[in-house]
């Protein structure tokens, strides 16, 4: 014998306008530390970079020592990268960290047994 499947309703269940609005905030919230955190680091890499490479090839020219300090200030360039990408995750993490410990509630929380 063939059964036939019972139809399944599907009902939507609204979602309450302040859950909604709650999380709008922290989507919104998330896309500017995004935003503030890529724009922090992009102008970190780019003085970070260019700055070092740019003084070695000057002072290239003027002492007449081609490869020599651009070299240098190539190293100085990835050191100092580094340290530009590690800092800002550090501040983005922290920004994270207090976000979150600003949303937790006070006090105890009494668990249901």
């Amino acid at each position: 014998m063939k059964q036939k499947a019972a139809k399944r309703e599907t009902t939507q269940v609204p979602i309450d306008d302040k859950l909604n609005q709650y999380a709008a905030s922290q989507v919104a919230t998330a896309q500017r530390q995004f935003l503030g955190a890529t724009m922090n680091m992009g102008v970190r890499l780019a003085v970070t970079v260019v700055v070092p490479i740019v003084l070695g090839v000057k002072i290239d020219e003027h002492f007449h020592t081609t490869p020599s300090f651009t070299l240098l200030g190539v190293m100085i360039a990835a050191v100092a990268g580094s340290v530009a990408v590690w800092s800002t995750i550090k501040e983005v993490n922290k920004e994270q960290a207090d976000e979150e410990a600003s949303h937790k509630p006070k006090g105890r929380v009494k668990r249901a047994k």
